[in-house]
């Protein structure tokens, strides 16, 4: 890898830089614009429900959760270039379909198909950042790799809701000219990466087993409430058992599974990850929540919720920046558990504080400010709590494995939300069922960081 860095120009290595950067914002940026947009889906594309257009986020979510890890084994294999070509160029004609599409059905299905590009972008940007990367600056590489994240965040409400002042599709055609420029430098200026041909096989049908599990899970607890056990909800429900029961067999047979069985046999590694999942429910509850709220009860226009709601996550990267100068020599899993209590502080406050007439000061600011400190002192955190407590050869694929629990959580923190809204006729009722899910999430989250906190060992011990 060093040899790789050592030969590269620094204008190859700029180049490389912005493709990486690039690859990242994108990628993240679809996670928060179409939340701010899904109303205005809706009032286009005529027959959508809210259960419906919730496919719009979940399809794009359990595409880039299931293949997260795949992609990563495809960049070592085929080499991180490649994979990064091929992804802008499935990412950017899949949201030029998006933008083209005639009715909901067409947009999930092509946003399905967006997300896989999203997977291959996020793990082999990475790994064709760090290739050309000097040992030295790697750490200095990856904290800017994972601060477009954070900008994308802090940015997407804002854009979302200008571009949806336009036409929501223009949330999707923003990425052309984006993805275009992109693949250009990285044909042009890019250096190729070689691959390992002996490196394992990406686990395809692992894949597409996690991919039917999750997307069959998020069904049911969006039908079931509302419509009791109609044929979908039993098909759903089947397909939940026999793909999850066909994942852990094919986890435990397979020569290099997606999820391999020892690393879940870490002590305390299967609880990070569930509290990834978990927190990641709150977190999609509370973004999508405040956007129905916002623009659904307080009839905001898209602007307005995309402004409104931009004090949260410009939280997360001042969050970020306190806690590198002032935080170190404290264990990560310490801040989860004040990041768990803030969060579910904040999502308390919006039961009590929210009322049918605007009043964004006192009811939506304080819960956005503390949520978003919240997210700044739990998510990566929790990332790097996880990262501990492995093996340092298996720090790459714990990465993966609870980058792909958070996802997962996301899904079903949407689902969540859609189903509390359904089943109580999208009334306030509803947004108080979801914010107190989003409560009870946060405090799991803050205990069980704080069991994993009073353990004595800082790092990886299997057991």
């Amino acid at each position: 890898m060093s040899a790789v860095s050592a030969g590269v120009d620094r204008g190859a290595r700029r180049a490389t830089t912005a493709v990486a950067l690039v690859s990242g914002f994108m990628v993240n940026l679809d996670l928060w614009v179409v939340n701010v947009a899904i109303t205005a889906i809706g009032g286009s594309l005529s027959g959508s429900s809210l259960a419906g257009l919730s496919w719009v986020i979940n399809g794009y979510a359990i595409a880039l959760a299931a293949l997260l890890i795949v992609s990563g084994r495809a960049a070592d294999r085929y080499g991180a270039r490649r994979v990064v070509q091929a992804g802008m160029v499935v990412f950017t004609l899949a949201s030029v379909l998006c933008a083209l599409s005639p009715n909901l059905a067409a947009l999930v299905a092509f946003r399905v198909v967006q997300g896989v590009g999203a997977a291959m972008l996020t793990t082999a940007s990475l790994s064709l950042l760090l290739g050309v990367t000097p040992v030295e600056g790697r750490a200095h590489a990856v904290r800017n790799w994972a601060a477009v994240g954070a900008l994308a965040a802090a940015t997407g409400p804002t854009l979302g809701g200008l571009l949806v002042a336009l036409d929501w599709r223009w949330i999707f055609l923003i990425n052309l000219p984006i993805g275009v420029a992109a693949f250009l430098l990285g044909a042009l200026r890019v250096p190729r990466t070689a691959g390992r041909p002996d490196a394992p096989h990406p686990d395809l049908l692992g894949a597409l087993l996690l991919s039917a599990t999750v997307a069959a899970l998020v069904a049911v607890v969006i039908e079931a409430p509302a419509d009791g056990f109609t044929p979908t909800v039993l098909v759903s429900a089947a397909v939940l058992v026999v793909a999850g029961v066909g994942f852990v067999v094919r986890s435990r047979v397979h020569a290099n599974p997606l999820i391999a069985p020892a690393m879940l046999r870490l002590r305390g590694f299967p609880l990070v990850n569930v509290a990834m999942l978990v927190f990641a429910a709150a977190f999609g509850i509370m973004l999508l929540a405040n956007s129905l709220w916002m623009q659904d009860v307080w009839h905001f226009s898209a602007v307005q919720t995309g402004l409104a709601m931009a004090p949260g996550p410009l939280m997360v990267p001042l969050t970020t920046a306190v806690l590198r100068r002032y935080g170190r020599g404290v264990r990560p899993i310490v801040f989860v558990v004040f990041g768990g209590i803030l969060f579910a502080l904040g999502m308390a406050w919006a039961v009590v504080a929210r009322i049918p007439e605007p009043a964004y000061l006192t009811a939506v600011l304080p819960q956005l400010v503390a949520t978003g400190v919240g997210v700044g002192l739990t998510m990566g955190n929790l990332l790097a709590a996880g990262s501990a407590l492995v093996p340092h050869e298996h720090t790459g694929a714990s990465s993966g494995v609870l980058n792909t629990s958070r996802q997962v959580g996301s899904s079903v923190g949407v689902a969540v939300i859609v189903t509390a809204l359904a089943a109580t006729g999208q009334s306030v009722r509803g947004f108080d069922i979801g914010w107190v899910v989003a409560v009870a999430c946060a405090l799991l989250v803050a205990v069980i960081a704080a069991l994993l906190a009073r353990r004595d060992e800082p790092a990886g011990v299997s057991g």
